[in-house]
């Protein structure tokens, strides 16, 4: 019964505001990429560069379109996490966790194309169109390389990440409110200090890295 009784509070907690702070305030949404190191993660670094405020609601395990309902209730569908909003900017991650698994197996294809295909179309342009049509600018950050040398469950997707950070490319050359940042041009494959222990998120020094570099890119867009 007390389980019963808190799961309101537990799933108000999960629900993302549509209601930013300020007028120049900054949404960060996505997957365990951002929300890695908790208050040392890739949105607080963007919020102390900036110098505006960053509301984070990215979680860990989410999909950018996850089928189980209440998982997605819960956070984990990156599609449900943006609730609307007059946001300044919305930054994101996403895509991994829909691959994990399907990597260089006949599904990859599919899956990746879903996610966004030759002709620009899926999910995360889907979900970049519904921000961009309430006026907020997005930046788009594509996935690192592993460590080199370190085997981890996402190294049969590289190939798939590359395709997606070259599809995302694309995208934002269509766009003039959009950004793509390849995390990879300031992640050093071979410094393992940037790579939390597990080889596969960044450090906290990996996400201060990357949030700093992506906010250096939101202020130049400006």
């Amino acid at each position: 019964m007390r389980l019963f009784a808190f799961l309101p509070l537990i799933l108000s907690a999960c629900v993302a505001t549509s209601a930013p702070p300020s007028d120049n305030a900054v949404l960060a949404i996505g997957d365990s990429v951002m929300a890695w190191n908790g208050g040392q993660g890739i949105p607080e670094a963007v919020q102390a560069t900036l110098g505006r405020p960053v509301v984070d609601k990215a979680q860990s395990l989410a999909q950018l379109t996850n089928p189980n309902g209440i998982a997605g209730a819960l956070g984990f569908d990156i599609s449900r996490q943006y609730k609307g909003g007059d946001w300044d900017w919305v930054i994101l991650t996403g895509g991994g966790n829909d691959l994990r698994g399907a990597c260089r197996t006949p599904d990859e294809a599919g899956i990746l194309n879903d996610l966004i295909g030759p002709g620009l179309t899926g999910d995360i342009p889907t979900l970049i169109a519904r921000i961009r049509a309430n006026g907020s600018m997005v930046a788009f950050i594509g996935y690192y390389d592993g460590a080199r040398g370190a085997a981890t469950g996402f190294t049969p997707c590289q190939g798939a990440f590359d395709i997606i950070n070259a599809r995302m490319t694309q995208l934002a050359a269509q766009d003039a409110g959009m950004l793509f940042f390849d995390a990879g041009s300031v992640i050093d494959a071979g410094d393992r200090g940037l790579y939390a222990p597990d080889l596969i998120h960044p450090s906290p020094r990996g996400s201060a890295i990357i949030g700093q570099a992506l906010a250096q890119r939101m202020a130049a867009f400006e």
